[in-house]
């Protein structure tokens, strides 16, 4: 089963807390939670790096998200994008987003062992190749030996759908034992990489989906408690439905 993480407008049990505006409602209900990094901060092109007190806000945030669920709790080490602005936080041609992520890795897992890390996969922008250079260097460093949990995260923002399905593909490929988020997934892109991945998340559900959930033909996003509702139900159906097609599938081609 793939699981959608997202911050939902009611009780659901698979929930995505944003770092920078975290959201504590129904993490009662949740069986996992993910807490982002915070990585939207990057659609700024003059910020280059996280703030110097993140890793404490991170580091509290998991701490006291821990005590208000039951559910596993996972932390995005902070990544390095490339999808929002290319090439803006390279520091050099050999020290990309893809360097800055790693170094990042090595040092929030060595510092905090016991935290439940989900290990960022990075990328250049629209080269689904990339992704290549950073999962080789988490096998030089042991990060593939030590943890289970990654997430391919160069495509938040991607809207070509066969990029979406090659960059995870490539993944894959180099993760078949690892469990496999992608961030950001649009839901057209489901069905070409549904049998690939663990999990994904998406806030787009804020945003109508079809002419169903809007009045008198007009397209707005979710302005109230009411409206977040309506829109979150439709967009479920919309996964489930996707779901139950791909699962009916995968049964078939097994039989």
């Amino acid at each position: 089963m793939v699981r959608f993480f997202t911050t939902p407008p009611r009780p659901y049990p698979y929930i995505l807390i944003n770092a920078r505006n975290p959201d504590f409602s129904f993490l009662h209900s949740a069986l996992e939670v993910i807490i982002d990094s915070g990585i939207e901060m990057f659609r700024n092109p003059n910020v280059k790096d996280y703030p110097k007190d993140w890793e404490k806000r991170l580091v509290n945030l998991y701490y006291r998200v821990k005590t208000q669920t039951k559910g596993m709790v996972w932390l995005v080490v902070p990544d390095y994008p490339d999808d929002y602005h290319p090439r803006n936080l390279w520091i050099s041609e050999s020290y990309t987003n893809i360097e800055r992520t790693l170094d990042n890795v090595l040092y929030y897992t060595a510092k905090y062992p016991s935290i439940n890390w989900l290990i960022p996969i990075q990328g250049h922008n629209k080269k689904p190749d990339s992704v290549i250079r950073s999962i080789m260097l988490y096998k030089e460093h042991g990060i593939l030996d030590r943890y289970d949990y990654f997430a391919v995260a160069n495509l938040c923002v991607e809207p070509d759908t066969e990029i979406i399905h090659q960059t995870v593909k490539i993944a894959k490929n180099k993760l078949l034992d690892k469990k496999l988020h992608v961030f950001g997934l649009k839901l057209s892109a489901l069905r070409k990489i549904y049998h690939m991945i663990d999990s994904f998340d998406s806030t787009a559900w804020t945003r109508p989906v079809n002419n169903r959930v809007v009045n008198y033909g007009k397209r707005y996003s979710a302005k109230n408690k009411q409206e977040r509702v309506r829109f979150f139900e439709e967009w479920l159906r919309r996964f489930e439905a996707i779901t139950k097609t791909m699962n009916s599938n995968i049964e078939d081609f097994i039989r």
